[in-house]
This record gives C-alpha cells, sequence and structure tokens, in this order.
C-alpha cells in the first residue's frame, strides 16, 4: 500500500501537459476499442479475474467497442504502475479506465486528469456500492471511482496460546460477535505476557511478543500500512488525521482526543513492551505472538500456507466504548475514467464498462477467485462462511459484520500520501521505536507531524 511521496506533483505535472497535448479525441485511444490498465500482474488471481470479467463483456456484447485490458505488474506496493501511468499521462496517452488506490483518487481530481461518473451511470448504480466505497470515490460530493473491491482489519488470537491462559485471563477475550475497546485489548496483552513469562506449556515455545502489528512494513517504506490500520484509533475516538476539507490538520491530527488515543495505543510499548517495532516476520503465523492485528489478506495465507494454526477471530477493537460511528479499516482499489474525454457517447461506453467491472455480479466473482471483500450491498452475502474450515469462516464472519457496519473510508485529500507517510512514519512509528508512552511527548510528535503537512498542503488551500 505503499505510497510515493511524489505522486502528487508528479500528477499534476502530467495533467498540465496533457492540456498542452494534441485533440481530447486522442485520449482514451480509437472509438473502436476501450483500453484498461489494471495495476495486477496477469498470472496474479486478481489479474486473470479481470482478464476474465472483460472476456465475457466482448463476448456478450458483440456489437459495442472491444474491451483490452493490460495489467502492468506493479513495483513494490505500487509505485511501477504509477509510474507508468504517470508517463502516459504526460505523453497524453492515457487508458479509457484504470485502476487507483483509493486514497490516491483525490490527487487525480485534484489534477484533473479522472472524470466524475455522476450522469452517467445507470440509474441508483451508484448506491449499490456499500457507503465506505462511496466514501472512498466521493471528492467534494462528486463520485470518480467505482471500487472493485474492499478490504478489513481485525483482531485475531492463537487458540492453543489463549487456551493455556488461566480462566480469569482466557474470559477476557470477546466473542466474535461482541465489540470490545482498545483498553481492554492492551489489558488482555499484558496479561497474556504475565504468563509467557513464567509458563512451560508448548503453545507458547515459539513466544517472543504479546501481539503483532506488523510495523517492520512502516519500516520497510509500507507507510500506508500503518496509516491503514491505526487511523481507526482516532476514528474511534471521534477524531482523524485531517479534517473533512482534506488539507486542514492542525487542530485534527494533534488535537487532544487524538493525543488521547494514541496515549491509549502507546501502552502496548509500556515497561516490557507487548509489541516491538522489529518483530520477526510472520510473528503471528508462526507461533511468535498471541494476539495480532490482522488484514483480511491473514485468512487465505493462513488457510494456505499455516495450516496447523488455528486462528481464531474478534472485531478490530473501539477506542472509545460509546463511540457508535463508524471505524474500522477499509478501502481498497478502485476503477476510474480518463478525464480528458470529452465525448459524451464515448464517457457512457466507458462508464457502462467500468459498471461491468464492478457490479453485483463481478463483485460476487471477485471475491470467489480473489478472496476481495465485496463492494456491492447484495454482494455481500457472497462472502461463504459455511466452509469445512471453522476458523475461516469465523474470520470472515467478523470482516463481513464489519463490511457491513462498522467499515470507514480513509480521508479523502489532495496529499494523501504525505499525509500518510507523515502519520504513520513521524507518529506511528516513532512511538514504537522510541517507546514512547507519555501523552507530553506523544503530543509533540503530532505537532511536530501536523506542522509538516500543513507546509506541504499550503500548495492545496485555495
Amino acid at each position: 500500500m505503499k505510497k510515493l511521496v511524489s505522486l502528487v506533483s508528479g500528477v499534476v505535472l502530467a495533467a498540465s501537459l496533457v492540456g498542452c497535448g494534441s485533440s481530447k479525441q486522442s485520449a482514451g485511444g480509437a472509438d473502436d476499442k476501450i483500453v484498461v490498465w489494471t495495476q495486477a500482474a496477469a498470472d496474479h488471481p486478481e489479474g486473470k479475474m479481470f482478464a476474465d470479467r472483460i472476456k465475457s463483456y466482448n463476448a456478450e456484447h458483440p456489437d459495442k467497442p472491444k474491451v483490452e485490458i493490460k495489467n502492468i505488474t506493479r513495483a513494490g506496493a505500487g509505485s511501477g504502475y504509477v509510474d507508468k501511468l504517470n508517463a502516459a499521462i504526460t505523453a497524453n496517452d492515457m487508458p479509457d479506465i484504470f485502476t487507483l488506490d483509493g486514497p490516491d483518487v483525490a490527487a487525480y481530481v485534484e489534477s484533473g486528469v479522472i472524470g466524475e461518473l455522476d450522469g452517467h451511470m445507470t440509474e441508483g448504480f451508484k448506491e449499490g456500492f456499500t457507503k465506505g466505497i462511496i466514501d472512498q470515490g466521493t471528492v467534494d460530493g462528486k463520485f470518480y471511482a467505482m471500487g472493485y473491491s474492499d478490504s478489513g482489519v481485525a483482531i485475531m488470537y492463537n487458540e492453543d496460546m489463549i487456551n493455556a491462559l488461566p480462566a480469569d485471563v482466557k474470559a477476557m477475550v470477546p466473542g466474535p460477535d461482541e465489540d470490545w475497546t482498545w483498553d481492554e485489548f492492551v489489558n488482555l496483552s499484558r496479561k497474556i505476557d504475565d504468563f509467557a513469562k513464567t509458563t512451560n506449556d508448548p503453545a507458547y515455545k515459539n513466544y517472543e511478543v504479546a501481539t503483532s502489528l506488523l510495523l517492520t512494513d512502516i519500516t520497510a517504506g509500507a507507510y500506508e500500512l500503518g496509516t491503514y490500520y491505526f487511523t481507526p484509533l482516532l476514528w474511534g475516538n471521534d477524531t482523524n488525521i485531517v479534517d473533512k476539507d482534506g488539507v486542514t490538520v492542525d487542530g485534527v491530527l494533534n488535537s487532544k482526543k487524538s493525543v488521547e488515543s494514541l496515549t491509549k495505543f502507546a501502552q502496548l510499548f509500556k515497561d516490557h513492551p507487548l509489541a516491538n517495532a522489529a518483530e520477526s516476520e510472520k510473528t503471528f503465523h508462526s507461533g511468535k505472538s498471541a494476539l495480532a492485528v490482522a488484514g483480511f489478506w491473514y485468512v487465505n495465507e493462513i488457510k494456505n500456507n499455516y495450516p496447523n494454526l488455528k486462528f481464531r477471530t474478534v472485531r478490530y477493537p473501539k477506542m472509545n466504548e460509546g463511540h457508535n460511528d463508524l471505524y474500522t479499516p477499509s478501502g481498497s482499489w478502485a476503477f476510474v475514467r480518463n478525464g480528458q474525454i470529452e465525448d459524451k457517447k464515448r464517457v457512457k461506453q466507458v462508464v457502462e464498462v467500468m459498471e461491468w467491472l464492478t457490479n453485483d455480479e463481478a463483485a460476487k466473482e471477485y471475491y470467489e477467485k480473489n478472496g476481495s471483500i465485496p463492494t456491492r450491498v447484495n454482494s455481500i452475502d457472497a462472502i461463504n462462511t459455511e466452509t469445512d474450515n471453522p476458523y475461516a469462516n469465523e474470520a470472515w464472519k467478523v470482516l463481513k459484520y464489519q463490511a457491513e457496519k462498522t467499515n470507514k473510508a480513509r480521508p479523502v485529500s489532495p496529499g494523501y500520501p504525505y499525509l500518510s507517510e507523515t502519520f504513520s512514519k513521524d507518529v506511528i512509528l516513532k512511538i514504537a521505536q522510541n517507546k514512547t508512552t507519555d501523552s507530553e511527548t506523544i503530543k509533540k510528535y503530532l505537532d511536530e507531524a501536523a506542522k509538516k503537512i500543513d507546509a506541504e498542503f499550503e500548495k492545496y488551500r485555495k
């Protein structure tokens, strides 16, 4: 999920060059075909599902422009694809349809690269998406991006390690259909660590740390994971990393509620740390931690590669027990359209293809082929919770509940890549690496981050 800091400036430059290009008809290619670019490798399940979907469109619509797909293998967390896309923008050779990671949409809207979809879609089509996906694709009240998959984060625990705990500690673990708080999560982690120091139970033979946070991804440059995993700490306390205008951070990121939330998060690093900024690879998967803040991809990863791990799943904890609004992590990549196409007939044809790639049927297919959480309200039930693997069933029940009830879109901001990197690296990672637990220092981190982001965001303020 890593974002390039240069993304926004690169897009702005590319967009300005597009404006100096040749005729608008050149944008999007020839009339007899519609070109789609995706960030998925052709031999990856995601790339294959797109190819299959487009093949079926062409078969069922022989009298309409043929659709061609180009799957571009992304380097790292997407940078290779973004580089090629920005080169195409500069050369005024953009595809008709392409994919963007949800939080990047606003930057491309700001630069005039992508076109809005309102007024071109089938009536009621937008409303078929889940709220989080609609919010992810909406900038300044206009809809620009059709999400083709959603995501989710929950808490997983090692059943054998939890079963070895004293009964009173084991009772602290919530059921998969129960809410709980971050304080309760930290307290459980502390009890697990206390037990691990003295037990000889074989379930703890590889124990290293109470909970896995995957912070090593941040140190490796995948800054988005830190923001994706931990912005909900703020959401659950009625605050955020940026204001609704997408550019104001001072007084929001460094607010009293933000300090309160992150001080509670920081208790994982107090005294004998319960989490580690430099944890071992696959800490949870290999029985080295009892708990994990776990992305939805863990389900298939564990099921396919760690079949002996008995993993259980519960909801992502709330920061504030009384919080009743959306707060759990969500969002993913989406299809957008070339904003340089002005011919209304052409736009209609392009949007029709986008609908085919993201409709109820497509959402079900993507879940079945790639484990993608459906983005369509009518397709959520495609999630199979009655397989022969009870651990996977439980995980999908929790993720399904969150997708329907509590998933929230990441902030919409033209400078999101820089916002995400700064919050993840200069706040979350600093707390973990320095084992900072006092609110005064955490406030200092937030103030410094807000100052940096404010300076960078000056160019977006109108």
